[in-house]
């Protein structure tokens, strides 16, 4: 049974929003290459070891399997629907902090465009394997 500390704010994954994550590193990586492209949105990090950052994107689209393989084989998770991802807050500030805040009346990028700036990113360094 899971017990949740319903004092820390909490998003669910799905319509309208979807869940990225993938170790520290490898996320600032991505998220300066959405940067660059203008498609930056919110991302969180939470503490752990390793560090994971979790990019909050718009609704997931369809993807083959190599591209599912590719995001197994880079230790990217994507959050099911239903997911509880915990926001950063004053009362967890040690575990969480926002890497990029949401803005309001921005959209979120789009899911296919972080996933590329993962593979992107990937076979430029292979860093990250």
């Amino acid at each position: 049974m899971t017990v949740l500390d319903w004092s820390v704010p909490v998003l669910t994954v799905g319509d309208p929003v979807e869940a990225i994550g993938m170790r520290a590193g490898l996320g600032a990586e991505v998220n300066s290459m959405l940067s660059m492209a203008m498609l930056s949105g919110p991302v969180i990090a939470y503490a752990g070891t390793p560090e994971r950052w979790v990019f909050l994107t718009a609704p997931v689209t369809s993807t083959s399997n190599a591209v599912l393989a590719d995001l197994v084989r880079l230790g990217v998770s994507l959050f099911p629907m239903g997911s509880l991802i915990a926001l950063p807050c004053n009362d967890n500030l040690a575990a969480a902090r926002w890497i990029n805040r949401p803005v309001p009346a921005r959209a979120l990028p789009p899911w296919q465009a972080v996933v590329a700036a993962v593979r992107r990113t990937s076979s430029v360094s292979s860093g990250w394997l």
